[in-house]
């Protein structure tokens, strides 16, 4: 089950435009240089594949081409393609108001899941444990301890149940769930009630279950609902339950002895189904799991990890003043990027030795993820490897053109046009970009 605004096909209603940017227009054309840097996937099944574009388009068009699609689309747009390469040897192919900030949608997912796998790598695990206080066939405390695995389900509760019944626990007089690891609002105050109770914006606790879930719509109270499914599992296993409680604020004491737990994913797994999936609930676990390793007395790990992402996207050339994060999802309508600062991120993941993890975790055009469905039978099929955004409001896609002289782009549009003759626009855009080359 995803809980992706656009996974979901939940459209935005056409309201005024959000955003009211006061810097002019300009563009930018300058000849693609020959000598370009960039690691291409080696993985078959989410990457985009080599192949010549049909009908090049000459670069001398290329400029008047997309101004023209643009122009087509009242609003604010910002707007950066690069040709793929260390710093000194970039050059702008096009650029439109490159450092205007706009609201981005879930291509806020790109500062995230980047951040994520450059502090975490791409084989971090998260582990739920489950201690006591002795080990025997009766317990007195059982501590099941969330650390806010977004991927941890029903098949993880039926493999704590059934590791506590090989080790002969029969019998727990008081069951505990801790909620301590991630501090602050479970639902992201920045978040607009038009989405609470959403399941694409269920509130993001250390004791995830199901993504808070229950049949597309958000859990309240996540933390009862998970001690409240694992307690149903144990009795039925035949392990009885007394008692059992909450604790949000009291960590487990020392001493406690481990008898069962379960492991996430691989990261370069969850980065995956944050990308290809836009999954909200993923994207602000991974960004509270930032937070939290960064400070782990922090009151609010929210912000916590918005300062984490900043200072590591910052170490990797990333400029901090042309983004402001108050999500990891893009889901706060008060977020804001440039395309220049996703063309950064992009940039500099294209350039480090994991840089195949990061772009297998973006989505295919006309093969996977939210892409599946666009560009398809066109130059941009398996060629545009992108992350998509859309909110009320704004549209955007920011990803790479594979090839011989392979791309990075951002393009972000605030308008009060529908979002699908925006989505439209982008993906014209993106074609003209797999076909442009010399004449």
């Amino acid at each position: 089950m995803k809980q992706s605004w656009e996974k979901r096909g939940q459209i935005a209603l056409t309201l005024p435009n959000p955003v009211e940017s006061s810097m002019h227009s300009f563009r930018t054309l300058l000849p693609l240089s020959l000598l370009t840097l960039g690691l291409l996937p080696t993985t078959a099944q989410a990457q985009a594949q080599t192949r010549p574009a049909a009908g090049a388009t000459c670069q001398a068009n290329l400029t008047n081409r997309i101004d023209r699609i643009v122009n087509r689309i009242p609003g604010d747009w910002s707007i950066l393609v690069q040709n793929q390469a260390p710093p000194e040897r970039r050059q702008n192919l096009y650029a439109r108001n490159p450092s205007s900030l706009l609201i981005p949608a879930s291509n806020n997912k790109v500062f995230t899941t980047a951040a994520a796998l450059a502090r975490l790598g791409p084989q971090y695990q998260i582990q739920t444990p489950v201690t006591a206080n002795i080990s025997g066939t009766e317990v007195e405390t059982l501590r099941v301890i969330g650390q806010g695995d977004p991927s941890f389900s029903t098949s993880q509760l039926r493999s704590l149940t059934r590791q506590l019944k090989d080790r002969g626990v029969r019998k727990v007089n008081l069951l505990i769930g801790d909620d301590t690891i991630f501090r602050g609002e479970p639902f992201n105050p920045y978040w607009s009630t038009r989405h609470k109770g959403e399941g694409y914006a269920a509130p993001v606790n250390s004791l995830l279950l199901n993504e808070n879930n229950i049949y597309d719509s958000s859990v309240p109270n996540p933390g009862n609902y998970f001690v409240g499914e694992f307690r149903k599992m144990l009795n039925t296993s035949g392990i009885q339950v007394v008692n059992s409680t909450l604790v949000k604020r009291t960590p487990a004491p020392m001493g406690e002895v481990a008898l069962a737990t379960v492991t996430s994913p691989p990261l370069s797994s969850l980065i995956n189904e944050t990308n290809q999936s836009s999954n909200n609930i993923y994207a602000e676990a991974l960004l509270k799991t930032l937070g939290r390793l960064q400070d782990p007395g922090s009151l609010d790990t929210t912000t916590s990890g918005v300062n984490a992402v900043k200072s590591i996207l910052t170490d990797l050339g990333v400029n901090p003043n042309r983004y402001t994060m108050y999500d990891g999802s893009g889901l706060a309508d008060r977020d804001r990027a440039s395309a220049e600062a996703l063309v950064q991120t992009l940039q500099a993941m294209a350039g480090r030795s994991d840089a195949a993890v990061f772009r297998r975790s973006l989505a295919v055009a006309g093969r996977s993820g939210t892409l599946s469905n666009r560009m398809v039978n066109t130059s941009a099929e398996g060629v545009v490897a992108a992350k998509t955004g859309t909110l009320q409001g704004a549209v955007s896609l920011s990803g790479y053109v594979n090839g011989s002289q392979p791309l990075v782009f951002s393009m972000i549009a605030n308008s009060d046009r529908s979002p699908s003759t925006i989505r439209a626009a982008l993906d014209e855009i993106a074609v003209l970009l797999t076909r442009s080359g010399g004449c």
